[in-house]
Formats: C-alpha cells, structure tokens, sequence
C-alpha cells in the first residue's frame, strides 16, 4: 500500500469513527456504519456515501445517507449557511418537492472530529448531464425528463416564502432582481478586472428592471446536473440548495435554459428539447407565464451572472488559496458566455 493510500484509509477510518459517536449522539442509539465511500466530484464540499444501522428509537433502521462535508473552499458570495440549507431541504421534503430527506447538521468546531457538513438521504440517480443526454440507458426517461424539471420548480416556487423566513432576499419594496444585481455587480467589482461585456450586461439588466412579481424560493442554480434521475422513474431528487434565496421565479427559468448547460435548446444536437417547450411544461405545471421579453431579460441576467460566477471560481485558483485545475477550466468559460450575452443583447 502506498503512503498516499494509507493516509487515505486512515482518514476514512477517522471519519467512520467520528460519524459514528455524531449520529449515535443525535439519534439518542448506538449507530454502526456498514460501509463508507468517498463520491468524485465536487467543488465547494466533498461528497461521501455511507450506510449506518441505528439501534432503536424513532431512527431504529438502516439509513443510506450521504455527508457533503465542507472542504476549507473559499465562499461563494451568495451560499447559506449550512442550517439555512438544511431548512430549505426540511421545508422541499414536506412540500412534496423531489428532495433528499434531510437529517442533521454538523456545526463548525469539529465534533467529533468531524468536518462541518450536511447528512441527508442519498437519493441513487444520475446526475451527469453528458450521460443523461447521450446514455441508452436514460433513453427512456429523456422524452419526459424536461417535463418533469419543469413540473418540479413550479412545485418548488409554490412553496410559500414566508415557510422561509430569514433567507437572503430583496428589501421591502425593492425588485427582486436590484437585489441580485448589486450582489452580482460586488462580486464582479471584488476581482478587479475589466470585463466590458459585463458591465454591458449589468447596465441593460439595471435599465431594464421587471416590475416586482410574488417572492418565492429560487434555487440559484436550477439545471440538468443538479438533479438525480433514474433510468426507469426519471427525475428523483433536486440536489445542491445551497444558493437557495427568495426572488423572482424567473432567475431559476432562466437559468435552466441557458445554452451553456448544452442540455436544452440545441438544434441538432442531443439535448431535452427547447427553451418555448420547458417554458409552457413550468407554466402549464402552475408556474409564472413569461412573455418573450421577460424570458429574454432573464435570459441575459442568467449569463452574466454565470459569466462572474466563472471569474470568481477561477480566481478561487489564480489567488493561491485553492489550487485546482478544475477552478481554473470553470474561468476559462467566462469568454464563451461573454460572447453568448453579446449575442442576446444583439436580439433586442
């Protein structure tokens, strides 16, 4: 075995040893965990898979449940805290939204040993959207997985807001949208570089602003890989709250549609089908009716707000804070979706 695979298993061995004594102590019984795996993937949490047995009480059973540990990475300008999240997801699961069911949070300070972090069900499915869209194995599922994306955030935006009270969003009387534009305009304004594009795209947003609509939940980052979806049921599960706000219902619409994600509105290529046909399945599932000016605004607010997201992720590397090849390739996009927003500006 090598130096580096026997730190590996050590560390493994102390994070069964530590989830162990967590558990037992929030389940009020002794918990013995079958197996634990590390899951790939993953930039601000590491991932792991683990299957615990809980001794008696109102948790007696086995449970397959999965840690998204947080890994030291620097903040992502609009993430909850991790009790915030763990609410979202209580208040999705009771709602009837395809969630994970939530379990237990673990503080900072270490207990235990312990990483901070979420434990919540593991929902099997996949969520790789190269695979879902090219796999004979979702071939099934595929006709119906856009409808069922769109049913699911109409059913997650008709979750009433006042359910979450205390989550970031607009002042009283403010636009939703004034209140993710100055967050966006902060993060973009922290890096320091010029990006005339953006600052193109920020001016027609702000011009532009949509008369305030109903608050609801926004997910923040709504698209094909962040949902689990089995090859016979199709979507099981919404993954990944922890941008969860309350704003416009058009921040997640438009999101979902952007053409970076390759998944939808790609003529000629595999994908779940068109922008107009995910739009009709969210409003025809009860969600918001957008007219095409509406839909374009939010279109151009989704790629400017990816556009900084790149730049920050990327700088998450370039500061010497968090080496990652990864990070690095998340910044190079930044151009491919710069060059998009010049392309939707040109439509109006």
């Amino acid at each position: 075995m090598s130096a580096g695979t026997a730190a590996s298993a050590t560390a493994a061995e102390s994070l069964r040893a530590g989830l162990e004594t967590f558990i037992a102590a929030e389940a009020g019984h002794p918990a013995a965990i079958r197996a634990l795996w590390r899951l790939p993937g993953g930039t601000m949490r590491e991932a792991w898979a683990l299957d615990v047995e809980i001794a008696g009480g109102a948790w007696a059973g086995a449970h397959r449940l999965i840690l998204m540990a947080d890994c030291g990475a620097q903040i992502l300008y609009s993430r909850l805290p991790r009790e915030d999240e763990l609410r979202v997801i209580a208040a999705m699961h009771a709602s009837g939204v395809p969630s994970p069911r939530p379990y237990w949070c673990i503080p900072e300070g270490r207990p235990h040993g312990l990483p901070p972090g979420l434990l919540m069900e593991r929902v099997e499915g996949e969520t790789v959207a190269r695979r879902l869209l090219a796999d004979a194995a979702y071939a099934a599922v595929r006709p119906r997985l856009l409808e069922q994306m769109a049913e699911a955030l109409a059913r997650m935006h008709a979750v009433p807001a006042a359910a979450l009270d205390g989550l970031p969003g607009p002042a009283t009387g403010q636009a939703p949208v004034q209140f993710q534009l100055r967050e966006v305009e902060a993060a973009l304004r922290a890096l320091g570089e010029p990006h005339p594009a953006l600052e193109l795209g920020l001016r027609w947003l702000g011009r532009r602003i949509p008369a305030r609509e109903r608050l609801v939940p926004v997910h923040g980052d709504y698209r094909l890989g962040n949902v689990a979806v089995d090859p016979a049921d199709g979507l099981r599960a919404v993954l990944d709250w922890e941008l969860t706000h309350l704003g416009d219902p058009g921040e997640d619409v438009g999101w979902a549609c952007m053409r970076f994600w390759r998944s939808i509105d790609r003529p000629g290529a595999p994908a779940l089908g068109s922008r107009e046909r995910f739009r009709a399945a969210y409003a025809a599932a009860g969600g918001r009716r957008f007219d095409p000016e509406a839909a374009h605004y939010w279109d151009i607010f989704a790629n400017v707000r990816w556009a900084v997201i790149t730049l920050a992720q990327a700088f998450r590397h370039l500061s010497g804070r968090e080496r990652s090849l990864e990070l690095a390739s998340i910044g190079r996009h930044c151009a491919e979706v710069e060059y998009e927003l010049m392309r939707l500006l040109r439509e109006r």
